[in-house]
C-alpha cells in the first residue's frame, strides 16, 4: 500500500476543489494524508485511509520555510498543491517521490481548478460517484425547500444579502446558512430561519437533503454543488476555472461581472 502526502493549504473552496484528486488516489489504494488547515476539512467523515494533519502542528515545523520536518516520515511520496516549490524541494532532499502541483491563482486563466489537481496525481475524469462517497452525508436531518448562502470569503464575490432575504420570502420553508465570520449579515434575516455557524458535517446533512441551494462563489457553493441542485452566483471570478465541480451545479453570471445588476427575479427564474 503506498503512502501518500498530499500538501494543500486554504479554505473550505480549496479542500472541495481537491476531492476529484483525493477521491483518485484512494481509487487506486493509496493511503492519504492530506497536511492542510483542519477546519478546511472537517465536512469530511473519519477514514481508515484517509487523515487530516494540522499544517501548523509540530510535525510540519520547518517544512514551510524549505527544510526537513517530521511531516517527512513514514510517506512513499508526496503530491505538494501550492504556488512555490520551497516544500515540493525539502521533501524531494528528504528522499520523496515528490510531485508539485501548482494550483491556478485568482485571475489565472485555463483549465478548471479541480481538473489541474486532479490530472497532477494522473486522473483525467472526475468520477462523481467517488467523490459524493467520499464526502458521505449522515442520515438525517430536516428538508428545507430553499437553503441559502450569503457568504464568500470575498465581499466582492457576494450577492447583497437584502436580495437574498427577499428571495428567500417567496418560498415555503427557507433556511439561511451563515457561517460564523458572517454574524454583521444576521439583522439582515430577522423574522426569517437561520442556522449560524453549524458544525461542517451537519451542514453536509443539511445540504444533502436541500431542495435547492443558492450561494456566491463560495465554499459552500462548491460543496453544496456535489450534494443538491445547486445555483452559484458569480460576479468578477472567472467561472471557467473557478465554477463548482459537482455534477448538480448550475450557474448564474451577473452582467460584466456585477453582482448588483443581478436582480431577485433572475435568481427566482432560475429556480422555478
Amino acid at each position: 500500500m503506498i503512502r501518500t502526502l498530499v500538501v494543500r493549504l486554504g479554505a473550505l473552496g480549496d479542500a472541495v476543489l481537491t476531492l476529484p484528486a483525493l477521491a483518485h488516489l484512494l481509487a487506486r489504494g493509496d493511503t492519504v494524508t492530506v497536511l492542510g488547515l483542519p477546519a478546511s476539512w472537517a465536512f469530511l467523515p473519519r477514514r481508515d485511509r484517509l487523515r487530516i494533519e494540522d499544517a501548523d502542528g509540530p510535525r510540519s515545523r520547518g517544512l514551510f520555510s524549505g527544510a526537513a520536518s517530521d511531516a517527512t516520515s513514514g510517506f512513499d511520496r508526496a503530491v505538494v498543491m501550492l504556488g512555490n516549490v520551497s516544500v515540493a524541494d525539502a521533501l524531494t532532499r528528504a528522499g520523496i517521490a515528490t510531485t508539485h502541483v501548482s494550483p491556478i491563482k485568482p485571475g489565472e486563466a485555463g483549465e478548471h481548478a479541480a481538473l489541474r489537481l486532479l490530472r497532477g496525481v494522473g486522473g483525467t475524469s472526475v468520477d462523481a460517484e467517488a467523490v459524493r462517497a467520499l464526502i458521505a452525508p449522515d442520515p438525517g436531518g430536516e428538508e428545507y425547500d430553499l437553503v441559502l448562502h450569503p457568504g464568500s470569503g470575498g465581499k466582492h464575490k457576494r450577492w447583497p444579502a437584502d436580495r437574498f432575504a427577499a428571495l428567500a420570502r417567496r418560498f415555503r420553508s427557507p433556511l439561511i446558512l451563515l457561517g460564523p465570520a458572517e454574524e454583521e449579515l444576521t439583522p439582515v434575516f430577522d423574522g426569517l430561519n437561520v442556522a449560524q455557524a453549524w458544525p461542517m458535517r451537519q451542514v453536509v446533512s443539511l445540504l444533502a437533503k436541500a431542495h435547492a441551494f443558492v450561494g456566491n462563489d463560495s465554499g459552500v457553493s462548491h460543496l453544496a454543488s456535489w450534494l443538491c441542485p445547486t445555483l452559484a452566483l458569480f460576479g468578477p471570478t472567472d467561472p471557467k476555472v473557478w465554477a463548482p465541480a459537482g455534477p448538480r451545479g448550475n450557474l448564474l453570471v451577473a452582467p460584466e461581472g456585477d453582482l448588483s445588476r443581478l436582480t431577485v427575479d433572475d435568481v427566482a427564474g432560475r429556480l422555478a
